[in-house]
């Protein structure tokens, strides 16, 4: 993924050239990255996910958003735009200039994997996410293979919080997002793995 500068960035800097631009720019530790193109699969999962989550959640106190709503990690400053995220209750945001928002309690995180992206997801997101307190579920989709990796957080005994991993790869299973089953075959509608 290239980075966009080279120097050292603040976040009002970033900020302010995130408001003004047309593409999308995710931010950590001072350096802007451009958003990677998205492929058809790509999308047709992502809109496939939404639809589903947004179906299962329309009369409940769940946000579900799509790949534009920025997220931040305030502890670690760093601003993404996840594939899609789900807010349990009444969102919480980091406001800039009241003009820009940034979503900063998500319970659930959805990446889609590319090859360009992958590494990034599975490794510098995934340690930023983790430090998100209302985080409860980071789900991982591949586009090419009917392949997804659910990571769930739970509590010990002894009050340490773990994430426990789930793999899935059939189509008649059913992975488990906020307590609501949605179908493999759901997620991978109309996607075409000879076309990734």
């Amino acid at each position: 993924m290239p980075v966009l500068l080279l120097a050292q960035v603040g976040i009002e800097d970033f900020l302010e050239q995130e408001l003004a631009s047309e593409e999308r720019h995710e931010y950590y530790n001072g350096k802007i990255t451009v958003m990677a193109y998205a492929s058809d699969n790509h999308e047709l999962i992502v809109a496939n996910i939404v639809r589903e989550l947004g179906n299962f959640f329309k009369d409940q106190p769940y946000r579900v958003y799509p790949s534009n709503r920025m997220l931040h990690i305030p502890t670690t400053e760093r601003f993404y735009y996840a594939d899609a995220i789900l807010v349990k209750g009444k969102p919480e945001f980091f406001n800039y200039k009241k003009k820009m928002k940034a979503t900063l309690n998500p319970c659930t995180i959805i990446e889609v994997l590319s090859e360009s992206t992958e590494g990034k997801d599975r490794g510098e997101k995934w340690q930023g996410y983790r430090k998100i307190p209302s985080l409860q579920e980071y789900v991982l989709i591949a586009q090419n293979e009917i392949y997804i990796e659910v990571f769930r957080k739970t509590v010990t005994e002894e009050e340490k919080e773990i994430w426990l991993n789930e793999y899935y790869d059939a189509n008649d299973q059913s992975i488990w997002i906020a307590g609501q089953a949605i179908l493999l075959s759901e997620i991978y509608r109309k996607v075409d793995f000879g076309s990734a």
